[in-house]
């Protein structure tokens, strides 16, 4: 049986995406198609639109067998740590064969190149970077300026694009693990009825109509976007001591004092990342700070959570004409505990790290819906 694998986010899933999933079974010529899929936050620190069980059925739909959600230890975390965690619980899976993404180069000799030096010189780098960063410019920029001295400019210029950035971490993650798993570089296409994620979220945000843009399904209005969580937030921040915060995790060089200045300068969510933001801290790094502070994401249960051996694989969504056949040979191959539903029984059962990581992907549901006015514990109930 062949298996070919897919790293994404879906929020939402798009023609973009739907292009990648065919174009990944016609080259590897594939019996089974499985993703690792981000569940209701993501690796930018957005919330997703939809939760993560109606963005699965959606991808099953759309030509997936199998999805898995990727734990939200790692979906919440910096490029890195989310590839590794996914790469991580594929190669765990014992049976896939090809992973494949999408990257704006698409030419797979290149980003190994390009991740192989990146990993044999990676102390050095982040030398350069801490070196770079004292002289008060972005982390972006150090990170430019420091890699540059190991790879060519073209290269440099190759692993600055969103996609190649994760195709890279990706390649490094296998190498890491001395992975069998074959990655596979698929150039991201162009076309009149493919735009981003981030710019059909834009649109529907202003109430546009996206439907040329999402193959086979139509979205409903209820949606959530990062607005939705500012209130929460802000009782999080204003109920936790600075010395809490301090703890939590990527907070380093008192920004706990930061974060509560400027709630008084901040009328809206993206006022107040925005405000937040600096130098030092992108973004994206500040909107993931403010999922850590959501969900009590400490440095210390980071570290204990963000283990290569902590590892579960939670399906989530899986095509029912072979759910029973690919399920068989999941629990032959699979060096890591197969989870189809979630109970207390179970619960009880598993090891410390792997119950804690289930317990807070439960929390980051059950917050969702609590947003969404939805019914909560759907870990519990959700059925394939």
């Amino acid at each position: 049986m062949k298996i070919v694998a897919i790293i994404a986010e879906f929020n939402p899933f798009h023609n973009g995406h739907k292009y990648i999933v065919d174009k990944a079974k016609e080259l590897t010529n594939a019996d089974v198609a499985i993703c690792i899929v981000s569940g209701n936050y993501t690796q930018a620190g957005n919330i997703a639109i939809k939760d993560k069980f109606e963005r699965a059925n959606i991808v099953i739909k759309n030509g997936v067998d199998v999805v898995i959600e990727l734990p939200t230890i790692y979906a919440t975390s910096s490029s890195e740590f989310f590839a590794f965690g996914a790469v991580n619980i594929l190669n765990s899976l014992n049976c896939v064969d090809y992973l494949c993404f999408g990257s704006e180069t698409g030419d797979i000799e290149i980003l190994k190149s390009i991740s192989k030096k990146l990993l044999d010189n990676n102390e050095a780098i982040w030398d350069e970077i801490t070196k770079n960063l004292r002289l008060g410019i972005s982390f972006a920029e150090a990170r430019e300026k420091s890699i540059g001295k190991f790879l060519t400019s073209d290269e440099v210029a190759i692993s600055k694009s969103s996609n190649n950035i994760l195709a890279i971490e990706y390649i490094k993650s296998l190498i890491k693990l001395n992975s069998n798993i074959v990655p596979i570089a698929i150039k991201r296409e162009e076309s009149s009825k493919i735009v981003s994620a981030t710019k059909i979220r834009e649109l529907l945000k202003s109430s546009s109509n996206v439907s040329e843009y999402l193959p086979n399904y139509t979205l409903d209005n209820s949606l959530l976007f990062n607005d939705s969580l500012f209130q929460l937030i802000k009782y999080k921040i204003v109920t936790t001591s600075k010395e809490y915060l301090s703890t939590i995790n990527e907070i380093n060089e008192g920004l706990e004092n930061k974060l509560y200045s400027e709630l008084n300068n901040s009328k809206t969510y993206d006022e107040f990342v925005l405000n937040v933001k600096s130098k030092r801290y992108q973004l994206s790094k500040i909107k993931r700070i403010m999922l850590n502070i959501l969900l009590d994401i400490t440095k210390e249960k980071f570290m204990m959570l963000n283990n290569n051996k902590n590892v579960y694989i939670h399906i989530i969504a899986i095509n029912p004409n072979i759910k029973s056949s690919i399920l068989s040979y999941f629990n032959k191959k699979s060096k890591a505990i197969i989870l189809t539903s979630i109970n207390d029984d179970l619960l009880k059962k598993l090891d410390s790290p792997i119950k804690e990581s289930i317990l807070l992907d439960i929390k980051a549901t059950n917050i969702y819906s609590t947003l969404l006015n939805d019914k909560i514990n759907k870990d519990y109930t959700n059925k394939l």
